[in-house]
């Protein structure tokens, strides 16, 4: 709807104090100080921009959807990486924006259509239901339900709220996840045939370990993301030993690249078989 240095001067002219995200975005700005509620001038209630964490950006920009493909974002709510999708792909094609909350997909519905997203279907499924439900998509971007750890700074509660065990239960429900997007993926996609993995944690329980299961139990390999900001995935730490792959995947910090904590990974689907069970 929109050209980011137009809207970056009509949001300057209302009082707002913002620069561009920095080189590795085009269309993300940053905003330091505004005089004005930025959630309900004219420009944000026309469609014009979405609020969001700069981290938000870098799964997408990872996705890297193309026009008329057939793309799937998992966990879509409350719609701001959708609607990024939806740009990428010009509006055509199919997106099947999902979320698992029936009361999420509401607001997920209302930020699409205040963006001018009409190539996307809400749906309100569990995502482990969707290979059943819906497959055959060129890229599935599952930005996986998690502990939160990376958002601390919004949420002073994470720390006190989430232990171990509990970590370990969510890690269990992203294993079952990624299978699923997996396997809702096309691995004779013509352009596509990826699947991006991203949580705003910074565990290693929600990361490498969930990608390292994957990449275990299905034929999928670890690419490059093509964003150049992030710091390397781990592929050893304390008693972990994860595949040599997994310095593909990133990470951000709040403190190195001033955004949430968050973690991306990107994997290419080879073939639709399932590894054997290996017994330990």
């Amino acid at each position: 709807k929109t050209r980011r240095r137009d809207l970056a001067q009509t949001l300057i002219n209302r009082g707002v104090n913002l620069d561009p995200i920095g080189k590795w975005s085009k269309v993300g700005l940053v905003v330091y100080n505004t005089s004005v509620p930025l959630g309900a001038t004219p420009e944000y209630l026309a469609g014009h921009y979405m609020l969001q964490g700069a981290s938000s950006f870098v799964p997408v920009m990872a996705l890297a959807p193309k026009p008329n493909e057939r793309v799937l974002d998992m966990c879509a709510a409350p719609g701001g990486k959708s609607a990024y999708i939806a740009a990428l792909m010009k509006n055509t094609g199919m997106l099947v924006s999902n979320d698992a909350n029936k009361d999420r997909t509401k607001a997920l519905t209302a930020n699409l259509h205040r963006l001018g997203v009409h190539n996307a279907v809400v749906c309100n499924y569990d995502g482990l239901a969707f290979p059943k439900v819906m497959g055959s998509f060129d890229r599935v971007l599952l930005d996986a339900p998690c502990s939160g750890t990376g958002v601390v700074s919004k949420d002073h509660s994470v720390k006190q709220s989430k232990d171990e065990d509990e970590v370990l239960k969510i890690a269990e429900v992203q294993k079952r996840l990624l299978l699923a997007a997996i396997d809702s993926c096309d691995h004779n996609s013509k352009t596509g045939g990826y699947v991006v993995y991203s949580t705003c944690s910074v565990l290693v329980q929600e990361n490498e370990w969930v990608v390292d299961y994957a990449l275990k139990k299905r034929n999928v390999k670890l690419v490059h993301l093509g964003v150049d900001i992030g710091k390397e995935g781990f592929t050893r730490i304390n008693k972990y030993r994860f595949d040599p792959t997994l310095s593909k995947t990133k990470r951000y910090y709040p403190h190195t690249h001033n955004m949430d904590g968050f973690f991306v990974a990107k994997l290419q689907k080879i073939s639709a078989q399932i590894k054997p069970q290996r017994r330990s």
